[in-house]
């Protein structure tokens, strides 16, 4: 699923929310998670197939079996390269990393397998700062909220 079919979507969905918004920015930050978690579950869904269809009875060719394989690396660098906006993501991120390093880093000479992991920890760790900033940044703004209700005037405190 392309990333406008996604945000459509969620658009659709934002139409008819299960609560109401605060503001525009929150509508937003809504609708782009849910494009974002769209586009995820259906780049994780195809890598599934597409790892299953690996142990098929059928006979492939060679070149059946390069594309195949193609496809799969390049949805697996999509699904860990993807940013995650809510923290289940990350293990679903987790277990694609676990199988590209097993199936690659001893078929493959470790070369590529140690690539991707790489790329793997490093996405990561961007996604445990950005949803840990993003606990910080609320907490920051509830602080504010309070202080402007307690001093409601902006006077300096005594």
């Amino acid at each position: 699923m392309k990333y406008e079919e996604a945000m459509a979507k969620a658009k659709e969905f934002a139409g008819n929310p299960p609560h109401q918004f605060k503001d525009e920015f929150e509508r937003h930050e809504f609708e782009s998670n849910y494009a974002t978690r769209l586009q995820f579950e259906a780049n994780f869904n195809a890598w599934l197939r597409i790892r299953s269809s690996e142990y098929e009875d059928d006979e492939k060719t060679d070149e059946q079996q390069k594309a195949r394989c193609d496809r799969e690396d390049d949805l697996a660098h999509l699904i860990l390269t993807a940013p995650a906006v809510y923290d289940w993501m990350i293990f679903r991120k987790f277990e694609v990393a676990d199988y590209c390093i097993t199936k690659h880093g001893d078929a493959a000479g470790v070369t590529w397998g140690e690539a991707i992991a790489l790329t793997a920890l490093d996405s990561i760790k961007a996604d445990l700062l950005r949803l840990g900033r993003k606990e910080e940044m609320k907490l920051a703004k509830e602080m504010e909220l309070a202080r402007a209700k307690a001093n409601p005037a902006g006077r300096p405190a005594a």
